[in-house]
């Protein structure tokens, strides 16, 4: 059976591939991108909220963004509310869809070859064997790079680690008139969202993205029920996806590595991937490149991605597990209470000017350097080794 040959062949055609592969590329490889759904971006499995930082660095015009988000009401599980308002826009609304059809597009420009509608079945050292509308085939690829979501394929076929957790989601869209366009609304309880949070985020003109993660997948539909007793009008629309917690303790094997959601490389605070995953893409798509052209492509070779971004972004992937244990350890009596200390101007100016959904340890450290906001919290929260690991984050001598 005759087989194509490439340096580089990316398997999944989101955003995180699609960067993956153009980076790639643009460092000299010939890359073949695969993607399973014949259409780009659908379905869509993403509420679609992305830092400034990450849509500036993608270099994609501004017709995918929605709106601008430059604040939010937070509910307590009693209902308290919670207004927070930064100066300027925090967060961008896109559109998904069209977000990983730009991306994918912009690989046209360095000769990357898409094939949509096609899967990966099967992998034996540097083969790749597909199926392609009802046939089999066969690819040779020097460097296979997994950017094929948190059940990856490729990460399977390599024997790397687990990923340590996974986060049921359930999203709808609906009619939705918000109380302020440029807010999102995020909601916390054991009823609504056990062990994660709720939201709502206004999308497209008159219309809301409504939905909760959670660790409890049996309870996750009627936990969205619950929360839509909060709104009105008639679901216009279901998106069912799995969000992964926790690094893999390895992402590179010989002749194959993984990235994005396939390699666990997802914020834990937000179950957010798009920055993070963008970031290692680009690591990814440069020292793929440069393994296959040098004719090197063991497991040590690889190990420069995994290096470099673990040494970026590691310790925040860290920090945000530590967080998000918290979350699950605290009881809805602890969050009502955390909500009342947080009900005071200072506190809600330094979320406002700085929370970052990219570096949530930026917030936590201008906390733990300011003790009249750290020692009222800090007196609510249980004494354990999640909070102790928290505190010890920020030593100087600590590393993750």
């Amino acid at each position: 059976m005759h087989s194509e040959k490439y340096h580089v062949v990316v398997v999944g055609g989101g955003p995180v591939g699609a960067v993956a592969a153009r980076t790639a590329a643009e460092n000299g490889a010939k890359v073949l991108v695969i993607e399973e759904h014949t259409q780009v971006g659908k379905p869509v499995k993403c509420t679609g909220l992305i830092s400034l930082r990450c849509f500036e660095g993608v270099g994609i015009d501004g017709r995918v963004v929605l709106r601008e988000i430059k604040g939010g009401f937070l509910y307590a599980p009693n209902g308290e509310r919670l207004c927070i308002e930064a100066k300027g826009p925090k967060i961008l609304v896109i559109d998904r869809a069209g977000f990983d059809q730009a991306l994918l597009e912009k690989t046209k420009n360095v000769d990357v070859h898409v094939k949509t509608g096609v899967r990966a079945i099967g992998q034996n050292d540097n083969i790749l064997t597909l199926m392609d509308n009802g046939y089999k085939r066969t690819v040779q690829a020097k460097v296979i790079i997994g950017a094929d979501g948190p059940c990856s394929r490729i990460a399977k076929w390599a024997g790397l680690p687990p990923l340590k957790k996974m986060l049921f989601g359930l999203q709808v869209i609906l009619p939705y008139k918000p109380e302020r366009e440029d807010f999102l609304e995020v909601f916390f309880g054991k009823e609504i969202a056990p062990n994660f949070f709720g939201w709502a985020v206004p999308a497209e003109e008159g219309l809301a993205r409504i939905g909760l993660a959670t660790d409890d997948g049996k309870k996750m539909r009627s936990c969205l029920q619950r929360l839509l007793t909060r709104f009105s009008g008639n679901i216009l629309e279901y998106n069912v996806g799995l969000i992964p917690l926790g690094i893999r303790a390895r992402t590179v094997a010989d002749g194959i590595m993984v990235v994005g959601d396939a390699a666990g490389q997802v914020k834990p605070t937000s179950g957010g991937g798009l920055y993070t995953g963008i970031t290692c893409a680009k690591m990814a798509g440069e020292v793929a490149a440069k393994c296959a052209l040098n004719g090197d492509t063991s497991k040590e070779a690889l190990s420069e991605y995994e290096q470099r971004w673990r040494s970026l972004l590691e310790r925040e992937l860290y920090f945000g597990m530590l967080a998000h244990k918290l979350l699950c350890y605290l009881s809805d009596k602890d969050l009502n209470r955390i909500f009342k200390i947080m009900d005071d101007p200072e506190i809600l100016e330094a979320i406002a000017d700085y929370g970052d959904v990219d570096y949530p340890s930026i917030l936590a450290r201008e906390f733990i350097k300011r003790p009249r906001f750290w020692g009222r919290l800090l007196n609510l929260l249980p004494s354990n080794r999640i909070v102790t690991g928290i505190l010890d984050f920020f030593k100087p001598s600590k590393t993750a």
